[in-house]
């Protein structure tokens, strides 16, 4: 499975059940704006705010409640707006 095509559900429920590769996969996907938002912090604290970001995105994961589930765009949103 590649970025491209991550089924965010299923890796999600995956994920939850203890899959480190699907927990991967997911932070994987977010990848491209962990690097975006990195540049917007100096220097020498984009390796902390990376941590910070992926960190917080595997609790979300792992508490995220997959009855109620958003489409990419609103998830994306709802992990930068816990991490501003």
């Amino acid at each position: 499975m590649n970025k491209d095509s991550i089924d965010f559900y299923e890796a999600v429920r995956k994920a939850q059940n203890g899959d480190q590769e699907s927990m991967q996969q997911i932070i994987d996907a977010f990848e491209p704006i962990i690097q975006r938002l990195r540049y917007q912090v100096r220097p020498q604290e984009r390796d902390d705010l990376s941590q910070s970001i992926v960190e917080g995105l595997m609790i979300k994961i792992k508490n995220y409640n997959l009855d109620n589930v958003p489409t990419y765009a609103e998830f994306c949103r709802q992990i930068m707006d816990n991490n501003r």
